[in-house]
């Protein structure tokens, strides 16, 4: 079965323990045994994000076994510290959305191209990206609000777009309560901008709108989601707006 490796950890002296997430059999862990020996074929081809031909053993209620593993696409370019940031932010939007032992194939196929993505896209482009691929993954929770109107009425949100604190989503002036928070029509163009194009345009889309304005929005409905905060998300917009700096400053000069 095509499988992304997801994580890795040593067991005992010379074996591990893998955990996959595969396209028709949700998230998968066996045992690799002896793949820390120098003659074992498993080397080279478990490391993180590594798609792998994987053959596990039949599901008896244990740990299955890591029967053998063929390397497909080892992923190198992933290895730059922004490309690697962005991918494991992926990774792990994807196991929160995979659970074990049941087919999602929307949200693997949401991984693996969005890691093609991330390894090919301009640097200076990644936080678009990410973006993109996080209104993908909440689309696919059923926990992407209305961008265009309001969560409570339904009316159209032209005259603007406000947060309530008493819940995620996107309201009109009236129905925001108080207090409220006005969003950037900039930001909202954005997002609206990749909700609606293909995925793999989203690197060259015409826009001057930083990814790091829009950022926050997405993150309050993950937040809502999964109960949880991405722990390497602050990091990575804040790697990309340096990025993005940097390659302003190279265009000057």
């Amino acid at each position: 079965m095509l499988a992304i490796v997801l994580r890795r950890s040593d067991f005992r002296e010379s074996s591990r323990i893998v955990t996959c997430l595969t396209r028709d059999h949700g998230r998968i862990t066996g045992l690799a045994k002896g793949a820390h020996r120098p003659d074992s074929p498993f080397l080279g081809r478990l490391d993180f994000l590594n798609e792998i031909d994987a053959v596990f053993s039949p599901d008896r209620g244990g740990l299955r076994l890591l029967e053998r593993a063929t390397l497909v696409n080892e992923r190198r370019a992933l290895r730059e510290p922004l490309r690697f940031l962005a991918a494991s932010h992926l990774a792990f939007l994807a196991e929160g959305a995979m659970p074990d032992e049941r087919p999602e194939p929307d949200v693997f196929e949401l991984l693996r191209g969005g890691l093609q993505l991330l390894e090919r896209c301009p640097l200076p482009r990644l936080g678009h990206v990410v973006l993109g691929l996080e209104l993908r993954a909440l689309a696919l929770l059923g926990a992407l609000p209305d961008l265009d109107h309001c969560a409570q009425c339904g009316a159209p949100l032209a005259d603007g777009a406000f947060q309530s604190a008493a819940a995620p989503g996107l309201y009109c002036r009236t129905d925001a309560g108080t207090p409220r928070t006005a969003v950037s029509h900039d930001a909202l163009a954005l997002l609206r901008l990749l909700h609606t194009s293909p995925g793999r345009t989203w690197p060259s889309l015409a826009t001057a709108v930083p990814a790091s304005l829009a950022s926050a929005l997405p993150a309050t409905w993950l937040a809502a989601a999964t109960e949880q905060r991405p722990r390497l998300r602050a990091l990575l917009f804040q790697r990309c707006r340096e990025s993005a700096r940097e390659s302003a400053t190279d265009d000057a000069t």
